[in-house]
């Protein structure tokens, strides 16, 4: 079959859209926030959090031009929402995707299991779990004493363990998930992983 005449419906374009919007935890962490404060936030209330401002406007400007993010002035001053109609419709068309695509049966989910079996998970293509808490905080602008100070830690020791040099002690996995906009029980386990192969 010859693609080269394929033209990509409005729905493909919507699912690709949406998989743009939410690709990155910052991306999330914007829409979160305005949705958490009633589905209107003012520009200053993001100044207000631990992200580079222009790394704050950067993104919304790309949640802008998708058209999930929208602004209004209210009394001189820029709020942001969400147009939760385009918002709700992206996401039914992206959910739907999945579930028409899931494979259908035992047998084929079952061989489907076995051959993601054979590959490494994402989280094992790091070399220690401080590169992979590298690559975490350098992906939220996040600088190591900005890091080191939300979990209570030394920058210094962060450096070391970012290097592979030293571990991060397990009581900080909750702090550092929250720092990190992270699943708590996702984040031990590929602490655990990791930890494995590095010894």
């Amino acid at each position: 079959m010859s693609f080269l005449h394929v033209h990509f419906s409005e729905i493909d374009t919507q699912i690709s859209a949406f998989a743009r919007a939410i690709a990155l935890p910052i991306r999330v962490f914007i829409l979160r926030m305005i949705a958490e404060n009633g589905n209107s936030l003012t520009k200053q209330a993001f100044y207000t959090s631990a992200f580079n401002t222009k790394t704050i406007n950067k993104h919304i400007q790309e949640l802008r031009g998708l058209g999930i993010i929208k602004t209004k002035t209210v009394k001189a001053e820029v709020t942001y929402c969400i147009d939760e109609k385009l918002f709700g419709q992206m996401s039914a068309n992206f959910s739907a995707f999945f579930e028409q695509n899931s494979l259908q049966g035992e047998e084929q989910i079952s061989t489907n299991s076995t051959h993601a079996a054979a590959g490494p998970p994402e989280s094992l293509h790091f070399s220690s779990f401080g590169a992979y808490i590298k690559e975490h905080r350098l992906e939220l602008n996040l600088s190591q004493a900005a890091l080191a100070s939300k979990i209570n830690i030394d920058r210094a020791l962060l450096s070391r363990i970012e290097t592979g040099k030293k571990d991060l002690s397990a009581d900080k996995l909750p702090t550092l998930a929250k720092a990190l906009y992270l699943n708590v029980d996702e984040l031990r386990d590929v602490s655990r992983k990791l930890s494995a192969i590095t010894t």
